[in-house]
């Protein structure tokens, strides 16, 4: 890969140049050393880089229909907004561009958090969060003092640490589904190839098609991490986006905050591992009553059926890559009942089985 010092001189051309897009997008490893080379070759272009990745991470997919006159004021905005020592952005006003600014100029906040490296805080920010909700986003804080399960609209399901708050799109029907994370959650996410799932937190961004994991984000410790469960996921630091970590099943990694250093593992360690990311949801022809308490104790539900009637059920089959709420229905076909899921509490109702 070719590309003179001169032919990517800002972070638009970085956008707009096909190779880029094409390497965000797939994340090759042929394509990883393609670059690295480069950036070796022309380190000047590194801050450039970084900035055009930490731009991309965030607005990916997104095409917001804007006039060009609404791109540049909002986009002018947020660039007086950085500091005199961040590379400038200048708006170009041709087709290309103008999907990326109007993106970017939306969700400026995130972008000026990519690119000066001070994370927000949704937790203290209340009226910034209520905002949010009126935009087309839902903020769920978790003050339970335990896991709370949150079922996103795209039927993934993510258990919520306490102190934790998570925030994405209440209809989740763009080209990517976004998800922020402030604290601790366990992800379960709903396979769609069509459309990565990604979560972003003030340290971590984890983009992945279907799997189960978990991450962890506090403000206040030292080191966050990507634990998995099942599938495969692509981690990378918001602090040196051109480094992409992957990940397995059984394998984690941790980033030192303080230095930026990823740490990768083949095998999931005990400290501040969630016992769900242990726990197997293999069953065979076990008793309905005991799958049903192991979901309980595992997602901190309460399931609500008639003991009585499904006490001569039994359920085989594995359920340990779909989220909560699909193994629920999936039980629910095995017994021919039906469920319904209202304030943290499912109601199982069927007629039971001979």
């Amino acid at each position: 890969m070719d590309f003179p010092p001169e032919t990517l001189s800002s972070v638009e051309d970085f956008l707009a140049n096909d190779a880029f897009r094409k390497w965000m997008l797939e994340r090759r490893p042929e394509d990883q050393l393609d670059w690295q080379r480069w950036l070796a070759q022309h380190p000047e272009k590194k801050p450039l880089y970084e900035q055009a990745v930490a731009t991309f991470l965030v607005v990916q997919g997104k095409r917001i229909k804007i006039s060009d006159r609404e791109v540049k004021r909002r986009t002018e905005i947020m660039l007086n907004q950085l500091p005199d020592a961040a590379p400038v952005v200048k708006p170009l006003i041709n087709w290309r561009w103008g999907g990326w600014a109007a993106a970017a100029a939306v969700a400026g906040l995130v972008v000026w958090w990519q690119v000066s490296g001070l994370p927000p805080n949704p937790l203290t920010d209340t009226r910034k969060a209520d905002a949010q909700q009126n935009e087309g986003w839902k903020v769920v804080r978790n003050t339970t003092g335990q896991a709370l399960i949150v079922l996103l609209p795209d039927k993934s399901s993510v258990l919520l640490s306490t102190d934790s708050q998570l925030r994405f799109h209440k209809q989740m029907q763009q080209a990517v589904r976004e998800v922020f994370l402030e604290g601790e959650g366990f992800f379960e996410v709903m396979k769609d190839s069509t459309k990565p799932f990604v979560v972003y937190t003030p340290t971590l961004t984890t983009k992945v098609l279907g799997t189960s994991f978990q991450v962890r984000s506090f403000m206040k410790e030292a080191i966050a991490y990507v634990k998995v469960k099942t599938g495969q996921v692509t981690v990378v630091s918001t602090a040196t986006p051109d480094k992409i970590v992957s990940l397995k099943g059984n394998e984690e990694v941790n980033l030192e905050t303080a230095n930026k250093q990823f740490v990768k593992q083949k095998i999931l360690t005990v400290t501040n591992t969630a016992p769900i990311l242990k726990q197997q949801f293999t069953f065979e022809y076990t008793p309905v009553p005991e799958v049903f308490a192991r979901l309980e104790e595992n997602y901190h539900v309460s399931i609500r059926y008639d003991r009585n009637r499904l006490s001569n059920c039994t359920f085989t089959g594995q359920l340990n890559d779909i989220p909560f709420l699909e193994k629920i229905r999936l039980i629910c076909m095995a017994t021919e009942s039906t469920y319904e899921f209202v304030d943290n509490q499912i109601t199982i109702q069927g007629l039971g089985c001979n």
